[in-house]
């Protein structure tokens, strides 16, 4: 039985080995790429101290605090909690304070040397330039620190670790699928030809 009358070809069998491959490339290149994007849309503050900040879209927005952390040439690494800091956020246009609590949604990230979690939310209604202020309570001390104020920064996260696991296991799906097509394909021409010879 001659062995090229067998069809589909076993390059059928490579190019599913190139889709999985693919597909994990593919995986982390887009980790790489918007992972690295959301840390930039994180506004970092050097506190104790008072800082503006621009909020460019009205919502809920949340503070985080980075225990390991750059800023500029400076690498920050402090406790993984932080205790007495009292932080307001006041409207540069206003002159309003704007009401702040403790997150209600635990989140964590560690990102280029950067790992955080979650500490106080804020909304606000209109963008624009606002003061963040943190500072110890009267009578204590404490180190300085770093926060970080993002929107959406947690839920950014999520949908990028889901949409490039999707990607994964829909490159896996497809390579198995071209997989087990050629090699049922092929089972069945090898038996058609090798009855063709036995007659």
């Amino acid at each position: 039985m001659n062995g090229q009358e067998i069809r589909p070809s076993r390059w059928y069998y490579g190019l599913a080995a190139l889709i999985f491959v693919g597909g994990w490339v593919a995986f982390g290149l887009l980790l790489f790429k918007n992972l690295s994007g959301l840390s930039e849309k994180l506004q970092q503050v050097v506190v104790p101290g008072s800082t503006e900040v621009n909020l460019a879209k009205a919502g809920l927005y949340t503070i985080y605090y980075e225990h390991e952390s750059v800023v500029g040439n400076r690498v920050y690494s402090t406790g993984e909690s932080v205790s007495g800091l009292e932080c307001t956020v006041v409207s540069k246009a206003s002159g309003k304070a704007i009401p702040v609590s403790r997150s209600t949604v635990s989140s964590t990230y560690s990102i280029g040397g950067r790992s955080g979690r979650s500490f106080l939310d804020f909304r606000i209604d209109t963008p624009g330039i606002y003061q963040l202020s943190a500072n110890y309570a009267e009578g204590s001390e404490g180190p300085e620190v770093v926060l970080a104020v993002g929107q959406g920064f947690a839920t950014g996260i999520v949908t990028t670790i889901f949409g490039a696991l999707a990607i994964v296991f829909g490159s896996l799906g497809l390579a198995a699928t071209i997989a087990a097509v050629t090699a049922y394909k092929r089972h069945q021409a090898a038996k058609r030809a090798q009855n063709r010879y036995a007659l």
